[in-house]
C-alpha cells in the first residue's frame, strides 16, 4: 500500500514539475514549512513561560 502512494505522489510531483513548473509542489512546501516554523516558536515560547503562569489562549 505504501509502495503505491509513493509511486502516485512522484507521478505527480513529476507531473507538477514538467507542466506547472513546479508551481503546486513549491506551494505546498511553503506551507509546510510555515506550519513547522510556528509550531517550533509556540514550542520556545512555551518553554521560556514561567511554570506558574497559565498557558495562553488564543482570542479570536
Amino acid at each position: 500500500m505504501f509502495r503505491i502512494l509513493l509511486v502516485i505522489a512522484v507521478v505527480a510531483i513529476g507531473y507538477d514539475a514538467v507542466v506547472h513548473r513546479g508551481a503546486y509542489t513549491r506551494d505546498l512546501w511553503y506551507k509546510a514549512v510555515g506550519v513547522t516554523e510556528r509550531a517550533v516558536d509556540e514550542a520556545k515560547r512555551v518553554g521560556e513561560r514561567p511554570p506558574d503562569e497559565p498557558p495562553r489562549t488564543q482570542m479570536n
